[in-house]
């Protein structure tokens, strides 16, 4: 039951970023796919079986409300994952807000361009201009709002509980330590 409302609340948040308040307050050019950095965040911190449903659910949101293509987004999410899980797997779930920055950035410069050739190989007309501009436009808002997304995700990602075991464990010394030091702070 945490799962189903942890993937609710992921696609919910993936929708009004994407749809509602991305596009109402910041440039074209700075409008991330939220829900490949959410989905990333999540596969970072989660466990992996949930994650990889999650990335399922967040690239079926891609396709509903951006794709021309249904379904390329989908795939492109889950084979630029598994790229990545296969290249930095250690690094990624180990619970870092950096390494699942780093993992959203490389995450869509990868799905993007598989999406490019995957609608190659099937055919589509593809407009170079364009697809360079948009995977650098992606590639720009990724580096500026993939580690805020990532910390916001993480967040709600632990007050739920639904992080894996060691992450959950490592957040919380972190926050007990962080605890600790404001207590020492504030005696002295």
């Amino acid at each position: 039951m945490k799962s189903a409302f942890t993937l609710v609340t992921l696609f919910c948040a993936a929708v009004v970023l994407q749809l509602g308040l991305f596009p109402a307050f910041v440039p074209t050019l700075l409008q991330p796919d939220v829900g490949l950095l959410i989905a990333m965040a999540a596969l970072a911190f989660c466990p992996r079986e949930f994650a990889l449903i999650a990335l399922f659910v967040l690239g079926l949101h891609a396709d509903l409300f951006g794709s021309a293509r249904f379904g390329l987004l989908t795939l492109s999410y889950l084979l630029s994952a598994g790229l990545i899980l296969c290249v930095a797997w250690r690094e990624l779930t180990r619970g870092d807000l950096l390494a699942a920055w780093a993992g959203g950035v490389a995450a869509t410069l990868l799905a993007h361009s598989l999406y490019v050739l995957l609608g190659l190989l099937c055919g589509f007309d593809v407009r170079w201009g364009q697809a360079f501009a948009t995977l650098l436009a992606r590639m720009l808002a990724a580096l500026i709002w993939g580690l805020p997304l990532a910390w916001a995700c993480a967040q709600w990602l632990y007050r739920l509980g639904m992080m894996a075991p060691p992450v959950h464990e490592r957040w919380a010394a972190e926050i007990r330590l962080a605890a600790a030091r404001r207590g020492k702070v504030m005696r002295g």
